[in-house]
């Protein structure tokens, strides 16, 4: 069978991963204009450097729209690592994630779905979905009008419907994973990445939001990303099977996500 690398290829996300640590500082009422030191700091053995695009002191909204990786840092130090990983799995991450330092920017491998997938739930308000391919099962062969395929027996709805065997849809859809303002917030500081950080080439005019990630070597290169207004989400993934490196930046991801984005919504 092929090998799906959607589902299948587990990747490190490079600083796509850094979204669960902001989230989970803004569930815990940081406000995303407290700054943090753009110094170098150690952590748990291991020394980061400094800011790389900005100095001095700066805002969650400056650290993640230039993905600097030491304030990213520096806001998981602060809510805990247990506690972005717990925020990356109420998002829908099933992989193994391991709460160190370097989780957060991007460490621990994961499929691009389960990536796409959570922040398909910050883009819908907090509201989470399971990706799922299936809406509706019905039968065929017991519908009042066999030319109207309403009328068939409905088996299984996955969102609500009182004409189903299921009424209630699916026990997995529509669940409020956050607060409708945490969500909205993060989707405004994920804007700021496209507007003035490193996701320019994702531009598309239409308030869209996402992130960059690149892994070393630029073996893994990301943007994930959505627009909010259109209930849209999309993750592109670039990158080469044997782990060589691509010799490229996550700003060829966010440029083809960009040139993707605007065909589908008809630019």
């Amino acid at each position: 069978c092929q090998f799906n690398r959607a589902t299948q290829a587990q990747r490190q996300p490079g600083s796509t991963f850094k979204v669960f640590a902001y989230v989970a500082a803004l569930e815990r009422g940081i406000p995303p204009t407290k700054l943090y030191s753009c110094s170098s700091m150690r952590w748990m053995g291991q020394t980061y450097g400094g800011c790389q695009r900005s100095g001095g002191n700066t805002n969650m909204y400056t650290g993640i729209a230039l993905s600097e990786n030491v304030v990213a840092l520096r806001v998981a130090q602060q809510v805990g690592l247990g506690n972005v990983v717990r925020m990356a799995q109420r998002l829908g991450i099933k992989s193994k994630l391991d709460a160190v330092p370097g989780l957060i920017l991007g460490q621990s491998e994961v499929n691009v779905l389960e990536m796409t997938s959570a922040y398909g739930a910050i883009a819908n308000r907090g509201v989470g979905n399971r990706p799922h391919t299936i809406r509706k099962i019905i039968d065929s062969s017991d519908c009042s009008d066999r030319n109207n395929i309403y009328t068939c027996r409905c088996i299984y709805s996955y969102n609500s419907d009182p004409k189903c065997e299921n009424p209630q849809g699916d026990i997995q859809a529509n669940r409020q994973i956050l607060r409708p303002q945490i969500a909205d917030t993060m989707t405004q500081m994920l804007q700021g990445v496209v507007q003035y950080g490193t996701g320019r080439g994702a531009y598309v005019g239409l308030d869209e939001a996402g992130k960059t990630g690149t892994t070393n070597r630029g073996v893994d290169l990301w943007f994930v990303g959505y627009i909010p207004n259109k209930s849209m989400v999309t993750g592109i993934w670039l990158g080469n099977d044997d782990n060589s490196p691509t010799y490229s930046s996550s700003g060829q991801a966010a440029q083809l996500w960009g040139n993707y984005m605007k065909k589908v919504v008809g630019d």
